[in-house]
C-alpha cells in the first residue's frame, strides 16, 4: 500500500456501538440530553393526561369533589412531587420546543450556540418551575 493510502484510512471517524454495558461510560452531550429529555417529557405529559384528566372532571363535577381532590392532592407529598415534576415538564417541553423551532428557522445551528441554548433551556425551566412551586406550596 502507498504512504497516501494509508493516511486517508487512518482519517477516517471511527463509529462504535455502544452496548448495554457501555452505556454507563458514554457521556451525552448537553445537546443530546436536551433533546432526550424533550422527548421524555412529551411522552409523560402524554401518559399524564390519563390520570390527570378524570381527577380534573371529578374537581370541576361539584364542591365536594373539589375538596376530595385538594385534600388527595395537597395532603399527599408523593402528590405533591409528581405535580411538580408534571410543572417541570410542561415548562421544558414549552422552551424545549420553542429552542427547536428557532433551530428549524436555520438560527442558533453552530455547536457554541447548541450547547448555549440547551443549558439555557434546563436553567429556565427549573427557574421557572421553582418559583411556580414556591408560590403553591406557600
Amino acid at each position: 500500500m502507498s504512504e497516501q493510502s494509508l493516511q486517508k484510512t487512518k482519517a477516517r471517524p471511527v463509529y462504535r456501538n455502544i452496548g448495554m454495558g457501555d452505556l454507563a461510560n458514554y457521556r451525552l452531550p448537553i445537546i443530546g440530553v436536551a433533546s432526550i429529555v424533550h422527548r421524555i417529557t412529551g411522552v409523560a405529559l402524554f401518559v399524564a393526561i390519563i390520570a390527570l384528566l378524570p381527577m380534573l372532571q371529578m374537581s370541576l363535577k361539584s364542591e365536594a369533589g373539589f375538596e376530595a381532590f385538594r385534600t388527595m392532592i395537597w395532603g399527599n407529598l408523593f402528590a405533591k412531587i409528581v405535580l411538580i415534576s408534571l410543572l417541570f415538564a410542561i415548562v421544558y417541553h414549552l422552551v424545549a420546543g420553542v429552542r427547536h423551532m428557532i433551530q428549524d428557522g436555520n438560527k442558533w445551528l453552530d455547536l457554541s450556540a447548541a450547547r448555549s441554548t440547551a443549558t439555557a433551556a434546563f436553567v429556565i425551566s427549573a427557574v421557572v418551575t421553582a418559583a411556580v412551586a414556591w408560590r403553591l406550596v406557600a
